[in-house]
């Protein structure tokens, strides 16, 4: 008679189970060859350069880092472990092989105003200041611009925790399209949209763009005054009414209205 093993097979720990697999799965990820494979996490000039012009108007530095980020690649968080829930439990985590934005897409930020946008870093330094927890991986811009329309409010929050600069929506769904991004301060398209929408509004006698000052875009409404202060607050509440309109999320990210009456 062969002699057979009696002993009870040692239980393994479904959570300890779970983080190593998580873990084994990130490093076939971040040894899988990628275009950036020499990439080391430095800082690139340019961007730097862009995102350091804090003495250009608003409208003028925003675009600048959204060429220099388009131009090259970014960087996104990896969790390195698995992550804990609300309560401080340990959860389980996958990372989605040879998709590094899409990962990065579970540690999303919550910004301010209430909207979650994908963390979006220019090097490995500026990630490390935000979370030490993490790994970075560079990635096409395009594609985490995909999974911030996919998985965000379609938004970026570039360098949380030191720059924290929220890159515009109109912006990163460009990039996720493959476009080039055109300002609504630039886009005769778009502000000819706006100027046929505003002019249906009874009072309004005007229309007319210039780039904001806290805003993507300023628009100033000539306003007819000679019905009295209530015909003016009508036919700016209308105005307000088209503005909110969710359809325009794509195309500009935050407006001011500005009345002139006449």
């Amino acid at each position: 008679m062969t002699g057979m093993n009696t002993e009870d097979p040692v239980p393994v720990d479904p959570q300890l189970a779970s983080a190593l697999a998580a873990r084994a799965k990130m490093e076939r990820l971040l040894a899988a060859p990628t275009p950036f494979a020499n990439d080391d996490g430095s800082p690139i000039p340019e961007v730097t350069a862009a995102i350091t012009a804090t003495g250009l108007p608003r409208h003028e530095y925003m675009h600048g880092v959204v060429a220099a980020l388009t131009a090259t690649r970014v960087i996104v968080p990896v969790a390195a472990h698995a992550l804990t829930d609300s309560t401080g439990a340990a959860t389980s985590h996958a990372v989605h092989a040879n998709d590094a934005s899409r990962d990065a897409a579970t540690l999303a930020v919550d910004l301010p105003d209430g909207h979650i946008a994908l963390p979006v870093f220019t090097s490995a330094a500026a990630m490390s200041a935000w979370r030490d927890d993490v790994r970075p991986v560079p990635v096409d811009p395009h594609r985490a611009a995909a999974v911030a329309c996919e998985h965000t409010d379609q938004l970026w929050v570039l360098d949380p925790g030191t720059l924290d600069l929220r890159v515009p929506r109109p912006a990163v769904v460009a990039l996720a399209g493959g476009e080039d991004w055109i300002p609504s301060w630039a886009s005769d398209v778009i502000q000819s949209e706006v100027r046929a929408q505003l002019e249906t509004v009874d009072g309004v006698t005007g229309v007319a763009f210039a780039p904001g000052e806290t805003s993507e875009l300023r628009v100033f409404i000539r306003v007819d005054a000679s019905q009295g202060m209530p015909a003016v607050a009508a036919a700016l509440d209308g105005c307000q009414r088209i503005m909110v309109n969710p359809a325009w999320g794509e195309l500009i990210d935050t407006i001011e209205l500005c009345p002139i009456p006449a």
